[in-house]
């Protein structure tokens, strides 16, 4: 007789392959077929669920998992890493900081590297600190660039949206130029200056009654209110930057030590 190739150790063995070889849709769609097929063991529902996260998909990974296990974080230490893994990706920050601290399976070390990823992707750079220092020489290598951003990002000069509203009103455009946005800042200050002088220039030639001075007033006043707005959210934006920069660093050392 042939041998069947799609018996469940050849199905196991093909979506093996796939996984190993970054194929994740296709390993997933494999393993889905042996789950629904066999009495799959916990480790190929594990490697399910790591085709999904690695997918981009975490937030189905995350269900699958819970349909498998209605609490993955108890159960043993590699499903309780993965579920952390899967729901810092998923944003679920308080959720997974309590399950961490009820887990009785992840070393020390761990947990510490799941709280500090939360820590710092919510901008608490102090705390995050704090506790990895709290472990002293126990850190990882992991911990280790944990605690340089989060010193760089303590030491972070950020821009004052007040600060910068404030200075436009004063002298306008001299507001973005404090954030950096040099650009904008001279041409708000040309344009409100031009249509501030020929207002000027019109109320002198024909009095108050001057259609083109209210005209170019009302510009002015326009282009001068919009400038302090704008002023502040470009300081909003820097600051949203170089956050967003620090997230994206935590973000890559988090995915690489899954």
């Amino acid at each position: 007789m042939g041998q069947n190739v799609f018996d469940s150790l050849h199905t196991a063995q093909f979506a093996n392959f796939l996984f190993m070889s970054g194929n994740f849709r296709l390993a997933a769609e494999e393993y889905e077929r042996l789950i629904f097929t066999s009495n799959a063991s916990n480790d190929l529902k594990l490697k399910l669920i790591r085709s999904y996260r690695l997918n981009n998909q975490p937030g189905f990974a995350h269900q699958r998992m819970m349909s498998f296990w209605p609490e993955p974080w108890n159960v043993d230490e590699h499903l309780a890493k993965e579920y952390f893994a899967l729901g810092i990706l998923n944003g679920s920050f308080e959720d997974v900081t309590g399950k961490i601290r009820q887990n009785n399976f992840l070393k020390p070390a761990d947990a510490m590297f799941y709280e500090a990823s939360i820590l710092l992707l919510n901008e608490q750079y102090k705390q995050a600190k704090t506790m990895i220092e709290q472990i002293g020489a126990n850190q990882t290598p992991a911990l280790l660039s944990y605690k340089n951003i989060s010193t760089e990002a303590i030491e972070m000069k950020l821009k004052s949206p007040w600060l910068s509203g404030i200075l436009s009103a004063l002298v306008p455009g001299t507001g973005k130029i404090y954030t950096g946005d040099w650009q904008d800042g001279l041409i708000a200050m040309a344009l409100i200056g031009t249509s501030a002088w020929q207002s000027y220039r019109g109320f002198s030639k024909d009095g108050i009654k001057s259609p083109f001075g209210w005209l170019m007033g009302t510009v002015s006043a326009g282009f001068y209110a919009g400038n302090i707005y704008g002023s502040v959210k470009s300081a909003n934006k820097y600051n949203n930057q170089k956050k967003t920069a620090i997230k994206l660093r935590v973000q890559a050392i988090f995915i690489t030590n899954l």
